[in-house]
């Protein structure tokens, strides 16, 4: 047996560790809906399925083994806490609908969405598309966007920034305002304006990120209605069997929006597979043997591609929005990294995981001290979602962290600095309509 087959089966039995890691943590807070374990799920996912799709690719077992272990780190705080004192103040609390389906939020999401619908075509029109085009041909459109942003040709504008900042408050209301409501008031409606803008600047500016990081805020809202309804499984049987159906709605919508990057032009069918297939391994699965080839370059002196080695930037990757508002100009490409990793036809990317970014920042060890200390603030904002009737901030966070997550196989979510500014917007809004509740009720 040679060295791949021996690395395949190694790199499978680690990232089952995994499960156990998210086993464990359900043990410790009793219930399945918990930071830790969510993390861990993620990180299941995220190494056992490009394991799978990007099967020929060579994957170091020691970077998975870095990322286990940072997962424990992540986790060692929870086991501190009195989880059954937390969830027993939790069950005195009102049921979601009391917080969230109120008139102002969803007056607030459903003006949001429109004005979100709004701005984003105006600044769709800022960039030189006629009426005509969008209307004509719209998936053509956003090959004609994705070109202009990769040329850097694309013109900053207030119309497409409060499109995109409205895109994170149509997620998060609807998540909140549809877990709040039982089965017979959920209705499609609500669906269609929680990811409508998010749809609109997947196939008009062909950039599907936007689109993803919306599903999962708006699953963190529902998450956190359930927490309120005392609910807390991850995920039962009909909420199994709606994900699968809502994945077999949102598959298409993906793979048109790979069309609209010119595989509409493209008479031969086989070329058009296998361009598809190029996107959908390049966008799911590149992170793992990417990231991999990477960490093996940085301590192993063995990778097939070369890269540049950053050595403790203090935080710079892992808060870039932060150092930019602080007025930090060092150069950053385009996608963060410059170098993009390459095996064979089909897995090709510049997708390095967050964890490119933490060791260049903290260095090894000092990611893993840094994974405790992140542990031990969503432990602690995990606590006061429970504990108390009132906190705004817990919410949002939660919230926020689900999406964050999912981000992780990317890079930092605060390398954009649209995340944190409508973090403190919602916080502010969920503030006040908290507030408007609580009058009168000396809860806390």
């Amino acid at each position: 047996m040679d060295d791949f087959w021996v690395y395949k089966i190694v790199n499978f039995f680690l990232s089952a560790f995994f499960l156990l890691g998210a086993w464990s943590a359900k043990k410790a807070f009793s219930v399945w809906l918990n930071p830790v374990s969510i993390f861990s799920l993620f990180w299941f996912f995220y190494t056992a399925f490009p394991l799978l799709v990007a099967f020929e690719a060579p994957v170091n077992p020691l970077v998975i083994l870095y990322v286990l272990f940072f997962c424990v780190s992540f986790s060692l705080s929870c086991y501190v806490f009195p989880w059954r004192v937390a969830l027993a103040r939790n069950e005195s609390k009102p049921d979601a609908a009391y917080y969230f389906n109120r008139p102002l939020m969803v007056a607030a999401f459903y003006g949001a969405a429109g004005f979100a619908v709004l701005m984003n075509f105006l600044g769709v029109l800022q960039q030189g598309i006629s009426i005509d085009q969008l209307l004509s041909n719209p998936i053509a459109v956003g090959g004609i966007y994705a070109g202009k942003r990769y040329a850097g040709e694309i013109i900053p504008n207030v119309f497409s920034q409060l499109g995109l900042q409205c895109c994170y408050y149509t997620a998060v209301f609807g998540g909140l305002i549809y877990g709040s409501r039982g089965a017979a008031q959920r209705n499609i409606k609500l669906l269609v304006f929680a990811f409508l803008p998010a749809l609109l600047v997947m196939f008009l500016q062909s950039a599907k990120g936007l689109f993803f990081f919306s599903i999962f805020l708006f699953l963190g809202g529902v998450l956190v209605t359930r927490l309120y309804n005392k609910n807390y499984t991850l995920m039962d049987y009909s909420g199994f069997r709606s994900l699968f159906l809502y994945g077999l709605l949102v598959f298409p919508i993906v793979l048109v929006s790979f069309v609209s990057r010119g595989i509409y032009a493209v008479d031969d069918p086989v070329l058009v597979l296998n361009r598809l297939r190029y996107y959908l391994v390049t966008y799911s699965s590149v992170h793992l043997p990417a990231f991999s080839d990477w960490f093996s370059e940085r301590y192993l002196n063995e990778s097939l591609m070369s890269y540049k080695q950053d050595t403790l930037t203090m935080g710079f990757y892992t808060f870039m929005s932060f150092f930019q508002l602080a007025g930090d100009d060092r150069y950053v490409p385009m996608g963060t990294y410059d170098e993009f990793y390459t095996y064979g036809e089909f897995i090709k990317g510049n997708l390095f995981t967050v964890f490119r970014g933490l060791i260049n920042d903290f260095g090894l060890f000092g990611s893993l001290v840094f994974a405790f200390f992140v542990g031990l603030f969503c432990n602690l904002m995990y606590w006061r979602l429970l504990s108390r009737c009132n906190s705004p901030f817990a919410v949002i966070f939660f919230v926020y962290f689900v999406a964050i997550c999912y981000q992780t196989y990317l890079v930092s979510t605060m390398t954009w600095l649209t995340v944190p500014l409508v973090f403190m917007v919602q916080w502010a809004f969920l503030f006040v309509v908290m507030k408007i509740n609580f009058v009168g009720r000396g809860l806390s």
